[in-house]
Order: C-alpha cells, then sequence, then structure tokens
C-alpha cells in the first residue's frame, strides 16, 4: 500500500513538475529525495518503538548488567525522586507499587504502597513487577532485599545518586532508557537545562555589592550543604554566595558557626515537617538575633521536594529560590 501511495505521489510530482517547466529527470529526482524521506522517516519510527528496543541490556549505577526483556509495564518504584521522574516521563500509569514517602504528582496516592526505607519484600513481589527501580544510596543497605527479588525473577534496576545537577540528567536519562521514553527523557533534559540557563543568564546581571549570602538549613539541627551539591549549583546558578561554600556535601554546623557566617538570607526546607514555622524557631534563636536574615525578617521556608529530591523538579525548585534571594529580580 505504502508503494502505491508513493508512486501516485511521483506521478502527481511529475505532473506539476511539468506543469512548471520542470523536466521529468529533475521529476524523478524529487520523487527519489521524497522516497528516501518516507524510508527515513519510517525508519526513525521502526526505532522508536518499544518492540525494537527489547530486549535491553543496559549498565546500571553499580556497574552490573540488567537486562530488561520487554518493556516495563509493571514497575515499582523505591525513592520518590524516581516516581517523580518515571511520571514526568508518562510512564506513571505502569507504576504499581510506591514507597511512603512518595506524594507527587497527586496520582501516586491511587498507587499501593511498599512501606518506608525498609519496605515490604514480600508486598513488592505480590505486586507481580517485570521492573523494580531502586537507588544507589540505599543499594548496599537493601542488597539482600534486591537480591531476594532477583532470586524470585523480578529484574531490578540501580539507578544513580544524583548528589550534582548533571548527575540528576544522568539518572532521568538512565531510566528514560528503561521505560522506551529515551525521546522523553531527551526533551526533559534539555527544558531543564534550558530553565537553568535563563535563571542564570538573569542573575548575572546582578552587581557584585548585591550578591546574597545564603545559609540554607535542610533541618532544625543545622545541617546544610556545601560544594558537590545540587542545592549549592543552584545557589551558584542565582549567582548568591552559599556560606557554606567551604565545606563539601551535606555537613552539620554548630549554632556558633552558622551565627558566624551572618548570612543575608536563610532558606529552610523542612516547614511542612514541623509544628512551628522554621522562621518562628529561629528568630527565637538569642545568638541568630543580630544576623541580617533575621533583623531584615529574610527567611524563607521552601517546598523541600523541589530541591532537596534530584529529580525533575529541581528547575522547579530554581524558581522558589529566585523568588526568595532575589524578590525584586525574580518575584512577580
Amino acid at each position: 500500500m505504502k508503494q502505491v501511495k508513493f508512486w501516485l505521489m511521483a506521478l502527481f510530482v511529475a505532473i506539476f513538475m511539468v506543469a512548471c517547466g520542470t523536466t521529468s529527470e529533475d521529476a524523478g529526482q524529487v520523487a527519489d529525495e521524497n522516497q528516501a524521506d518516507q524510508v527515513e522517516e519510517t525508519d526513525t519510527i521502526e526505532m522508536e518503538e518499544p518492540e525494537n528496543l527489547y530486549p535491553l541490556t543496559m549498565q546500571d549505577a553499580l556497574g552490573d548488567e540488567v537486562t530488561i526483556e520487554a518493556k516495563p509495564e509493571r514497575m515499582v518504584s523505591l525513592i520518590p525522586s524516581i516516581t517523580e521522574t518515571i511520571f514526568a516521563l508518562e510512564q506513571g500509569e505502569y507504576v504499581v507499587g510506591r514507597t511512603d514517602w512518595d506524594n507527587y504528582p497527586e496520582e501516586v496516592n491511587e498507587i499501593e504502597t511498599v512501606g518506608g526505607m525498609d519496605f515490604d519484600i514480600e508486598k513488592v513481589i505480590s505486586l507481580n513487577p517485570d521492573l523494580v527501580l531502586t537507588h544507589e544510596s540505599g543499594a548496599h543497605s537493601t542488597a539482600d532485599g534486591m537480591e531476594q527479588l532477583r532470586q524470585a525473577g523480578i529484574t531490578v534496576l540501580v539507578v544513580n545518586s544524583a548528589e550534582t545537577i548533571e548527575e540528576v540528567y544522568e539518572s532521568i536519562n538512565l531510566v528514560g532508557q528503561a521505560t522506551a521514553s529515551q525521546s522523553k527523557a531527551d526533551e526533559l533534559i534539555e527544558k531543564m537545562r534550558a530553565t537553568m540557563e535563563e535563571f542564570e543568564k538573569k542573575a548575572s546581571e546582578i552587581p557584585e555589592e548585591d550578591r546574597m549570602k545564603v545559609w540554607v538549613e535542610i533541618s532544625p539541627d543545622l545541617y546544610t550543604s556545601g560544594q558537590g551539591t545540587f542545592m549549592h549549583e543552584m545557589i551558584t546558578i542565582l549567582n548568591a554566595t552559599n556560606a557554606a561554600e567551604e565545606q563539601q556535601g551535606w555537613v552539620q554546623f554548630t549554632e556558633e558557626e552558622a551565627v558566624a557566617f551572618n548570612a543575608d538570607v536563610i532558606i529552610t526546607t523542612y516547614g511542612g515537617y514541623e509544628e512551628e514555622h522554621p522562621s518562628e524557631t529561629i528568630k527565637q534563636r538569642s545568638a541568630w538575633k543580630d544576623i541580617p536574615a533575621v533583623v531584615n525578617e529574610r527567611i524563607y521556608d521552601v517546598d523541600p521536594d523541589t530541591v532537596t529530591r534530584p529529580g525533575p523538579r529541581l528547575a522547579e525548585g530554581v524558581e522558589h529560590l529566585a523568588a526568595a534571594i532575589y524578590p525584586e529580580v525574580f518575584g512577580e
């Protein structure tokens, strides 16, 4: 049928070219080019068809080769950021199990839970998944459980830990490969990159004298993020100074050390988990009363899931941080 359509199209092109004073030789060349385009388009479509991708052998975050026999249609995700990524890749309909901590998007509340950090192995097996996605950060502590799943004939894919924004892109890419949604993953990553670049460009115009020093409080016991974290990268993108920039990773400070930073802005990420609003907690700390952020009431609590989860909503997190740190530049 495709051949018939092609020759009819070629005949039409030839007639059109003659009417325009073009030779039949030229018409044949145009027809050949159209056929080539059609073949190329067909090949592209076929390459994107899931049945042509599987069985798919890929390397997971631990360096192990994992073979996925067919497009996953029953997945269990064991970490919220992976669940968010699956939904962002428009594969959420195939998720049959998630953890107690998963809360986005709203549809996940309808999905059966397999527990928290100590998930129920038997529950996972009972859901009959064809793919379980877990995280490198907990791979060693759950190694025995993962082996039980493998022994039960379930494919397990360990997704890389993502401390940096670039590593977040890598994890999205890995999930995209596994779920036959590579093109969607590419599109998502490109969109995230564009958002980051947009904020970075706008922030680059902020004069040096107006740069804010930011103290990010991950928990009331004064944990924060230093270099080598996506939180640090987001603050840097916004042309602000991370108060803990001399440190590496997620670190804890004493109250005396934290106060000494003399931060212009304080960002907290635990408001939804405490009875009292973080700003009130901080204002009650007698040693903090002369910090510029406290004096000028520049204490902001942001949605923790958008700034601490290594997933597709980090671009949204940058927007929240920007509005808090430089409201005069990024505020509505």
